[in-house]
């Protein structure tokens, strides 16, 4: 969708835009203003135009922004170099395994992929 953007920007074309990826700005209620969300938008010359939407149902509001909550602790941890901030990263998803088994597996993906990531410490 990159060249369409550009030459609805560049060329004052206004488009309709099915789905784009932009900071939320109040966009969809409910969630923090700066996460980064899917959502329908226009495009012209003087830029993006994200529609409103309407609320969503409050347990799909929840699990989008505990997603939210997730990916930023990962970025916390590898700028800060920290498993203990991607364990809580990990903790925090409903699908993680037990304390134990999380360790575990943090210590072996650091591990295996260290040639990779930067290094991460306890």
């Amino acid at each position: 969708m990159g060249v369409p953007i550009i030459e609805a920007m560049a060329f004052d074309a206004p488009r309709e835009l099915l789905a784009v990826n932009l900071p939320n700005r109040g966009s969809i209620p409910g969630l923090p203003e700066d996460m980064v969300v899917e959502l329908p938008a226009r495009v012209d010359g003087s830029g993006l135009h994200p529609r409103q939407m309407a609320p969503l149902p409050a347990a799909i509001t929840e699990m989008i922004r505990l997603q939210g909550v997730i990916h930023q602790l990962i970025i916390e941890a590898y700028v800060e170099q920290s498993r203990n901030k991607l364990l809580q990263a990990v903790l925090l998803d409903p699908t993680t395994p037990p304390y134990r088994n999380a360790v575990a597996m943090i210590n072996e993906m650091c591990e295996l992929q260290k040639d990779v990531l930067p290094p991460l410490h306890w």
